[in-house]
């Protein structure tokens, strides 16, 4: 009869299309059955947010030392426990700072101190956030070193070897340049093992030679290096 109103309520216990009957008196009201849709929910930790902070530049390489932070906020998430913990390039586990400030938002500080890969794992209640783990690229030109006969003063017609060690020395770019008397001279370079770079010049003239060794852009340890080059000893004469 008119004037009746009830309330009903009721729990889908999976997600999909469904149909809800509803019947008055042994009767199928008009409409019914209806159609319900009912989507997957989703976790509070997916209705997490990260707003800026170098961590979201995935595809820039970072300096060794360097605070790579990111910024979170929950807000809408509800109440949880942020959590996070990065896997450094040796399989390690690096702590990440959080620190709280407003309205809950948070910001997530990786220090660095190799270079390699890191994954930043951020979680929320125990789930990752949206884009975890973050991927954090690192370059440390301060462990690469080089060594050889190339590097030190020698006499013309000697071969320039030596070899540059990158293996500790993350993500990153070799280059390796010689300016002699004749202006830029040709640098052959091969892959050896471990990591290792093993470069080769010939002088062909007496002089001065600066051979540069950068890893992303960067001078490593000990470049430039000075090397004097001079004409092999005639009668006990070293003339230069």
């Amino acid at each position: 009869s008119s004037g009746i109103n009830a309330e009903y309520g009721y729990i889908a216990k999976e997600s999909g299309d469904h149909d809800l009957f509803v019947y008055w008196s042994n009767e199928p009201v008009p409409g019914s059955p209806f159609l319900v849709h009912v989507e997957e929910s989703l976790p509070p930790s997916a209705m997490i947010k990260t707003t800026g902070g170098r961590m979201l530049q995935s595809d820039t390489v970072h300096r060794a030392g360097e605070s790579i932070e990111l910024d979170v906020d929950t807000q809408d998430a509800g109440d949880g426990q942020l959590a996070a913990v990065a896997i450094g390039p040796k399989g390690d586990a690096v702590p990440v700072e959080i620190i709280a400030n407003r309205n809950r938002t948070f910001t997530l500080k990786l220090l660095t101190s190799r270079g390699g890969r890191y994954l930043v794992n951020v979680y929320f209640n125990g789930s990752h956030i949206p884009n975890s783990p973050f991927k954090v690229r690192v370059c440390n030109p301060e462990a690469i070193w080089a060594e050889g006969p190339g590097l030190m003063d020698s006499f013309v017609g000697d071969q320039g070897d030596f070899q540059v060690f990158t293996r500790d020395a993350g993500h990153g770019t070799l280059s390796v340049r010689v300016n002699g008397p004749k202006d830029k001279f040709r640098v052959d370079m091969w892959k050896g093992a471990d990591r290792t770079v093993n470069c080769r010049y010939n002088p062909e003239v007496a002089g001065k030679y600066t051979v540069n060794i950068k890893w992303e852009d960067e001078h490593i340890k000990g470049s430039p290096y000075t090397i004097q080059v001079r004409k092999r000893p005639d009668n006990g004469t070293d003339s230069k």
